[in-house]
């Protein structure tokens, strides 16, 4: 293996998603990365280095603090529970549409330059990683974050990013995605209304649209998702990447 002072790092790979390494500090380089929620105790980075002899990689092992979830029972249409054929396909094509918005985001520059805002200050309803029961069934987890409102109360951009996606979504009803660059987007479901359109910069604070009850709800709310590349993160953790610079 090539000496370690004389390889360069040139990127990184975590959880099947690229790295982005920026400067922070004298001698010192960071990068978010998207840990899964259903990851073990230790969690794995691949490190690429360059040096004169080639090219190696190194493995490292992250420790993770587990979380405990808990899990709440909902009752809502039998529809949203079982779609039908017609349904499944729609949800999986707006899936892939999704999924798409975050390749694109790995390959835009970072857009914005924290600290992160809350797209709103009321009670959390339901918070990141509950088990969802949904007519006596577990159907799924909740990977994203729940925030009381009543319909047409504004909902904010959390900071400076691209309209990606706008639109209508079988289980998320009204539906927007920002795209902060760096592989970092954030997403606002159950929407009553969109201000702003697809293509769009907007600014940190900036309402973008309007708290609904569209989709798969059993009330109006804000459903808040945050995604590194296709790795759903708690939305929340945002709040602490960059902190407040006096």
């Amino acid at each position: 293996m090539t000496p370690a002072a004389a390889l360069t790092l040139t990127g990184g790979e975590a959880a099947g998603e690229p790295l982005h390494f920026e400067p922070a500090g004298e001698n010192s380089l960071r990068a978010l990365a998207g840990v899964p929620v259903e990851v073990g105790d230790s969690f794995g980075v691949s490190l690429f280095l360059h040096g004169p002899a080639g090219s190696d990689t190194v493995l490292a092992y992250l420790p993770v603090r587990r979380s405990g979830y808990p899990s709440e029972v909902l009752k809502v249409a039998p529809g949203f529970v079982k779609p039908d054929s017609a349904a499944a396909a729609r949800i999986q094509s707006e899936i892939l549409k999704s999924r798409e918005v975050s390749r694109r985001s790995q390959s835009r520059t970072r857009l914005w330059a924290g600290p992160f805002r809350l797209p709103r200050t009321t009670r959390i309803t339901s918070p990141f990683g509950t088990a969802r029961v949904f007519n006596g069934e577990v159907q799924s987890r909740h990977l994203g974050t729940d925030f009381a409102g009543a319909v047409g109360e504004p909902v904010l951009a959390p900071a400076r990013g691209i309209v990606a996606l706008v639109a209508n979504f079988y289980l998320a009803g009204g539906t927007i995605y920002l795209d902060h660059g760096g592989g970092l987007v954030t997403a606002y479901f159950h929407l009553s209304r969109a201000y702003v359109r697809q293509g769009q910069m907007v600014k940190a604070g900036q309402r973008i649209g309007a708290v609904g009850r569209s989709g798969r709800v059993t009330g109006p709310h804000l459903h808040w998702v945050a995604r590194y590349g296709t790795i759903s993160v708690d939305p929340m953790s945002l709040l602490q990447i960059f902190p407040v610079v006096p």
